[in-house]
């Protein structure tokens, strides 16, 4: 379990909500990466929004860099 007794409960929040920010955006784009897919450009827009979702997904799960002291 991640220790955030050092962190106020607003850091902890801004963090949580860039996170969900980031996968957000990456849903958006991958639905349009999606539409666009017989062409190369589709295939490429999927990929990178689904890398945003997986990006912003395991930020949620990490540690913020004041409690890995």
């Amino acid at each position: 379990m991640i220790d955030l007794q050092f962190l106020r409960q607003s850091e902890v929040y801004s963090l949580m909500t860039a996170s969900w920010i980031v996968t957000g955006l990456g849903i958006i784009v991958s639905l349009l990466g999606y539409y666009l897919t017989p062409s190369a450009w589709g295939y490429g827009i999927l990929g990178f929004g689904l890398a945003h979702i997986l990006l912003g997904i395991l930020d949620m799960f990490r540690a913020p860099s004041r409690s890995r002291q």
